[in-house]
C-alpha cells in the first residue's frame, strides 16, 4: 500500500483537529506551568535569604533554567502538536527554538553539575573525617608521652616552659562551582545558535504551518551534534553519577557524615537524576529516533497521530519535571525545609 504524501497528510491532520479539546491542553499547561513556575521563584527567593555555598549556587540557576523553559518553550510545543500547526508566528519560532535548547540544555548539565558537586564535596568531607581521626590519636599519643615526660622532669625548674601549637582546623571541603556552571551557559548558548539562526516557519498550505530548521546540507551535521551533548554524553554521564551515589551510600566512609548536608545532597542528586530520567529523557529519546529513523521525520507535517499523540505526552512530562524539581529541593535539603515549615508554623500562629 503506498504511503500518502507530505501535503495529504498535513491536509488530513488539520482537517481532523486537535488530539485534544484546546480547553483540556490550556487547563493542563496553566496548571502545571504556573504551580512550577511559582515553586521555582519560591526556591530562588529562600535561597537567595539564606547564606548560599556552591550546592545552593547551582540550584539557582538550576530553578533559573527551569522558569526560562516554563516561560518560552515547553507551552507553546505541547499547544502546537496537539493543534498540528504552528500558530505562534516565525518570531516565536525561532525564539521557541533557540531558547528550547538553550534552556534545556542547562537544565541537563546543571542536574549533572550538581551530582558531581556532592560527589566531590562528599569525597573531600571524607578525607577531612580521616585527616582528623588521625590528629586525633596523634594529640592522644603526644600527651600521653608528655604527661610521661613531666613525671620525669616534673622537679628540673631550669628547663623553660615549651609550648606546641596544634592546627585542628578541618581541611578546606569547598568545592568551587564558577568553572563548571561557566561552562554549562556557554555550551547551553554555543548550541542554541544554529537554532536561532537557521529558525523559520513554514508553510504547507493554508491551515499548516510547521516551525522547522532552514532547509541546508548542515542540518543532519548540527542535529546530530545536538543529539550527542543532549543525549549521548548527559546520559553516560548521569548513569555514571547514579552509579557512584549509590554506591557512596553503600560506603563504611559515608556512615561518618550522617548529621550534614551531604547526605541530603547525595540523596537529591539520586532524586533529580531519576526524575530527569524518567520524565525528561524519553522525550529526548524520541527527538534522537525521529532524527536517525528512514521512516520517521522529525517535522511534524510528516508525523501521524501516535507519532504526534507521543511527542505530546512527553512533552507534557517534561513539563511536569519543572513542577517535580523545585519541590524535591525544598523538601530533601533541612535548610530549605525548615524555611518553609517555619512558615507554616507561623500562619497556623495566627
Amino acid at each position: 500500500m503506498r504511503s500518502p504524501t507530505p501535503d495529504a497528510m498535513s491536509e488530513l491532520a488539520a482537517a481532523r483537529g486537535p488530539l485534544f479539546p484546546p480547553l483540556v491542553v490550556a487547563i493542563y499547561i496553566a496548571c502545571i506551568a504556573g504551580a512550577a513556575a511559582l515553586a521555582n521563584c519560591a526556591l530562588l527567593a529562600a535561597l537567595l535569604k539564606r547564606s548560599r555555598n556552591g550546592l545552593s549556587s547551582i540550584i539557582i540557576q538550576l530553578a533559573v533554567a527551569d522558569i526560562i523553559l516554563i516561560g518560552t518553550s515547553i507551552g507553546p510545543e505541547i499547544w502546537s502538536y496537539n493543534a498540528r500547526t504552528w500558530i505562534f508566528g516565525r518570531n516565536c519560532c525561532i525564539a521557541y527554538r533557540g531558547l528550547c535548547i538553550f534552556a534545556s540544555t542547562a537544565s541537563l548539565y546543571l542536574i549533572a553539575t550538581v551530582a558531581l558537586h556532592t560527589l566531590a564535596t562528599a569525597k573531600l568531607e571524607e578525607k577531612a573525617g580521616t585527616l582528623n581521626n588521625k590528629r586525633s590519636e596523634r594529640d592522644d599519643d603526644d600527651e600521653m608521652r608528655s604527661s610521661r615526660h613531666s613525671l620525669v622532669a616534673s622537679s628540673d625548674t631550669s628547663t623553660p616552659l615549651r609550648t606546641m601549637n596544634v592546627d585542628y582546623r578541618l581541611a578546606d571541603t569547598r568545592v568551587p562551582v564558577a568553572p563548571p556552571t561557566a561552562f554549562v551557559w556557554v555550551l547551553s548558548a554555543s548550541l542554541s545558535i544554529p537554532e536561532f539562526t537557521l529558525a523559520t516557519t513554514v508553510r504547507h498550505d493554508q491551515d499548516f504551518i510547521a516551525c522547522t530548521l532552514v532547509d541546508t546540507s548542515h542540518r543532519v551535521n548540527m542535529h546530530s551534534m545536538v543529539a550527542f551533548f543532549n543525549f549521548f554524553l548527559p546520559a553516560l554521564i548521569l548513569i555514571s553519577a547514579c552509579v557512584l551515589i549509590l554506591c557512596k551510600f553503600k560506603s563504611k566512609k559515608t556512615v561518618k557524615l550522617e548529621g550534614s548536608d551531604t547526605i541530603p545532597a547525595l540523596k537529591l542528586s539520586l532524586w533529580l537524576i531519576l526524575v530527569y530520567g524518567i520524565f525528561c529523557i524519553p522525550r529526548s529519546l524520541f527527538y534522537v529516533y525521529g532524527l536517525y529513523s528512514a521512516d520517521t521525520k522529525s517535522d511534524s507535517e510528516y508525523a501521524s497521530d501516535n507519532s504526534l499523540l507521543i511527542k505530546l505526552i512527553l512533552s507534557a512530562m517534561f513539563l511536569a519535571a519543572t513542577l517535580l524539581r523545585p519541590i524535591l529541593c525544598i523538601s530533601l535539603l533541612p535548610g530549605l525545609l525548615k524555611m518553609f515549615s517555619f512558615g507554616f508554623r507561623n500562619i497556623d500562629e495566627v
